[in-house]
């Protein structure tokens, strides 16, 4: 029996997006292999994240996917988060023969059955210029895997009813961020026909919403330019616009929104406790406290004000409320293991190690590997 490869050595990697070259569970089985930790979700601990490259890493309505908005984030205050292609990633492992289907070239049929989409789809999309092949081989026109597969996505979320604005405010994100990662024509695309009507395979040119797609039709050439739709002054549409912001980066215009959302509609926990992390992302300590607490007072449950408010109490070096904070995260729920870490913390610098001990446990049996875990154990040598 072989020994096991260490390539990883106990980093946590996690995974976003649909990955082409193998599935989530053989991904997993690789980590594994190579000495490290599957990672289900996206937090401080995590050491890589790798974006799988089956289309772009988009959710159904058309955002980019919560771990890669949770990465940047964690990234931009100071985390040392690692984000890759899945093609970058099999290299980092020496697997480069695994990436055989995203770095091929193409013919018209071996794509579409690849793909699985209609040769007659594939040619409407070349008759429009959508696609293009990126070379000959023997006079035959060879495609690009990766630029079809984002394509066939941006085709299957605009006839789901994703409306072309959000695809591009995303795709715009996503190109802001990680560039490596966002860099397509396509964006180029939506940049330059913006605001567009769809000729479907029905024959309609809209859904009775009024949200507006891209025609990738026989025509989609002649696609003409569409009348915008009335946008509705509420509390919901004005938390929109500020999440969208905030993702973007634009704080101020986020914590904007977010204002207008709770002077339009009554008080809503997630509308303070967004707007309580623009402001503490600002610097705005006490501002931000008065959020978190008002989150926390509309839904006592709500386990992340409540850790939120402890984690400003402890910048503004009140210790007591911040610890008071941190109980009522682990109260609130239980296996929170940011909230036991943030507590355990807290009370190892008050040097009160008894109190400290029960949560670095609590911790480590929800955290067991990573730099954060290693802190954990050193703290509980420490304390006795």
């Amino acid at each position: 029996m072989t020994a096991p490869n260490n390539k990883l050595d106990g980093r946590r990697i996690a995974f976003t997006g649909r990955l082409a070259t193998m599935t989530r569970a053989e991904a997993e089985a690789v980590v594994r292999e190579q000495g490290g930790v599957p990672d289900q979700n996206v937090s401080r601990h995590t050491s890589l994240l790798v974006v799988g490259q089956e289309g772009w890493p988009l959710q159904n309505d058309g955002r980019l996917t919560a771990k890669l908005v949770r990465a940047k984030r964690l990234i931009a205050i100071g985390y040392h988060i690692g984000v890759v292609t899945e093609l970058e990633w099999l290299a980092m492992l020496g697997l480069e023969d695994s990436a055989d289907t995203v770095r091929r070239r193409f013919t018209l049929a071996q794509l579409a059955a690849v793909l699985k989409i209609p040769r007659s789809r594939l040619h409407s999309w070349i008759r429009a210029e959508l696609v293009e092949p990126v070379e000959t081989q023997h006079g035959v026109p060879m495609f690009d895997y990766q630029q079809v597969a984002n394509l066939r996505t941006l085709w299957q979320l605009t006839q789901a009813g994703v409306s072309v604005d959000r695809l591009r405010q995303s795709l715009e994100q996503l190109e802001r961020w990680f560039p490596r990662i966002g860099a397509c024509p396509s964006l180029s695309l939506l940049q330059k026909q913006g605001r567009i009507l769809v000729r479907l395979d029905s024959g309609a040119l809209a859904e009775p919403t009024g949200q507006m797609q891209l025609d990738f039709g026989d025509d989609a050439h002649g696609v003409a330019v569409a009348e915008q739709s009335t946008q509705e002054r509420s509390a919901a549409d004005r938390f929109q616009r500020g999440c969208s912001y905030e993702e973007a980066g634009d704080l101020l215009r986020a914590a904007l929104a977010y204002r207008e959302a709770l002077a339009l509609g009554d008080p809503q926990p997630q509308i303070c406790f967004n707007l309580g992390n623009v402001l503490y992302a600002q610097g705005q300590l006490r501002d931000a406290a008065e959020q978190f607490r008002q989150a926390a007072h509309l839904d006592s449950h709500f386990a992340e004000a409540w850790n939120n408010l402890g984690n400003v109490h402890a910048d503004l070096g009140d210790q007591d409320q911040a610890i008071a904070a941190f109980k009522q995260a682990v109260a609130a729920r239980p296996g929170y293991a940011d909230a036991h870490y943030n507590l355990a913390d807290t009370l190892q610098s008050l040097h009160r190690f008894s109190e400290a001990r029960r949560h670095w446990k609590e911790y480590l049996r929800l955290e067991p590997q990573g730099e954060w875990a290693r802190y954990a154990r050193r703290c509980l040598n420490v304390g006795g």
